[in-house]
């Protein structure tokens, strides 16, 4: 292919006869390859900056910590028979107080078919966080559920865990812990 430079009235060359002299230095993934890859690896950084978490957690002792990916704001971890852990944060539109919250949860869960087995007291990061266990009926038995919840500027951080009732207790401390080592 024999190139057409055709110069141009002002002195430069034209975009076409720039683009054909790129393609035969460079060949065709030249210029093209290396900006798209330069916009990528930005994008993929500011996308890494501006969707992270409020929150730094850890899995609990003897926990595994899985699918965390680029756009996920979720931290999972389960245990090898079957705890599962979550801590997620959720947009809160509205500034209420944390009685309203309890008294939202409770309402929630109660109509949800969740029994209340027991109020925590549980503070993250210093601050005093919403926390309950609830049982729940499953065909092979009853399973428990924790979940503690503290709104972080206009986000709600919520930790979750769950499990068959024997296990989810052998694993219990494993999770306050884990709780109260959650940073905000």
């Amino acid at each position: 292919m024999k190139l057409e430079h055709k110069k141009l009235g002002y002195g430069g060359y034209s975009p076409l006869a720039i683009h054909q002299r790129n393609v035969q230095r460079e060949g065709c993934w030249g210029i093209g390859y290396r900006l798209v890859l330069k916009i990528l690896i930005i994008g993929a950084i500011g996308v890494q900056t501006i969707s992270c978490a409020s929150f730094k957690a850890t899995a609990p002792n003897d926990f595994a910590a899985y699918d965390k990916g680029i756009f996920d704001t979720k931290f999972k971890a389960i245990s090898s028979d079957g705890v599962l852990y979550r801590v997620s944060e959720y947009k809160q539109e509205s500034k209420a107080s944390t009685d309203f919250w309890k008294e939202a949860f409770l309402l929630k869960m109660s109509n949800s078919n969740y029994k209340q087995e027991e109020e925590l007291n549980i503070s993250i990061s210093g601050k005093p966080a919403i926390a309950y266990v609830f049982s729940f009926a499953t065909n092979t038995g009853s399973d428990l559920y924790l979940v503690t919840a503290i709104p972080v500027k206009n986000k709600m951080v919520v930790v979750e865990a769950t499990a068959e009732n024997e296990k989810f207790n052998n694993r219990r401390s494993d999770i306050l812990e884990a709780i109260n080592k959650l940073k905000l």
